[in-house]
């Protein structure tokens, strides 16, 4: 099973990985509006930078409930429990976020 989670993972890690991307790009965009409307920006700015943020928060955790929810699916649908298909779920969750962290690709391949 644990060999069909990794896959599934790979899979989904793809999309994930894209979302990170797309996460990246907003809060470039964010910082240098803001840097580029200093020393004086105006309330439209930040609140231009606070919806980009927030654009990134909710982009963040739906990306993070796919990919649990995708991995919980295939766990179930071998024969794990709920609880263990949530565990799994989570235990790939934050390989993925600790191989993001350590400049590897979605699921620890090196990137580029």
């Amino acid at each position: 099973m644990t060999r069909a989670l990794a896959a599934t993972a790979e899979s989904e890690g793809t999309e994930r990985a894209a979302s990170w991307e797309l996460c990246t790009a907003m809060l470039a965009i964010a910082t240098g509006w803001l840097a580029w409307t200093l020393p004086e920006p105006s309330a439209r700015d930040v609140l231009l930078v606070a919806l980009c943020l927030a654009l990134v928060a909710i982009e963040r955790r739906r990306a993070g409930a796919h990919f649990r929810k995708a991995i919980a699916a295939a766990a179930g649908a071998r024969g794990a429990t709920a609880g263990e298909a949530t565990r799994a779920a989570w235990r790939l969750d934050a390989a993925f976020c600790a191989a993001r962290a350590t400049g590897r690709g979605a699921m620890g391949d090196r990137r580029r």
